[in-house]
């Protein structure tokens, strides 16, 4: 579905454009990656993926501080814990280096149906504003954001050419040539 493709194209032809240019710079680790690792222009990006080892420890992988900018799309909502997953995740970060990552949307993505109807390994579900889900974890952002050591520099719903007509009767991010969205966005740098 190459997620982190389609953000890519739009972070950087949008009006956010000059944020994420200061973002991306530097030592940068890709979370989750698989095959669709970011590269950007001017900035090293290392992938870790399951076969580095265990994302929900990554803590244990990485020295302190080793990195200024890390990404995860669509990856926190695999986590067992991802309260300490995203702790663990923070620790790797420079001081003064960004988070950028997305999870997909209670709404728009899974439909508001529990397991998820498109990916059955999702262990959460994200909203901006819903309270709570039948999921053993929910995340109600931002106001879980303020449990991290960082300053929230945007939490935004993406529905970049999502189809509300449509709605979740159909996985809408697929096939990638749609450039479909439906996930929450956050950016957090750490103090």
């Amino acid at each position: 579905m190459k997620e982190s493709s389609k953000a890519m194209e739009r972070r950087f032809n949008s009006e956010k454009s000059p944020l994420f240019s200061k973002i991306f710079k530097g030592s940068g680790l890709d979370i989750g990656c698989g095959d669709d690792m970011i590269t950007v222009k001017g900035a090293t990006v290392g992938p870790f993926d399951m076969e580095h080892g265990d994302a929900n420890h990554l803590d244990q992988y990485f020295e302190a501080e080793s990195f200024d900018f890390i990404h995860a799309s669509q990856c926190l909502e695999h986590m067992i814990d991802p309260k300490a997953s995203l702790h663990a995740w923070l620790k790797v970060l420079k001081k003064g280096g960004y988070a950028v990552i997305s999870i997909p949307s209670w709404e728009l993505y899974e439909g508001m149906i529990w397991p998820s109807r498109f990916n059955p390994d999702h262990k959460s579900t994200w909203s901006l504003w819903q309270k709570g889900s039948p999921a053993p974890t929910h995340v109600c952002l931002p106001e879980w954001l303020e449990n991290f050591n960082c300053e929230i520099i945007y939490c935004d719903l993406i529905d970049t050419n999502y189809n509300y007509k449509i709605g979740t009767r159909v996985d809408q991010t697929y096939p990638y040539e749609n450039r479909v969205e439906a996930f929450i966005e956050f950016v957090l740098q750490k103090r």
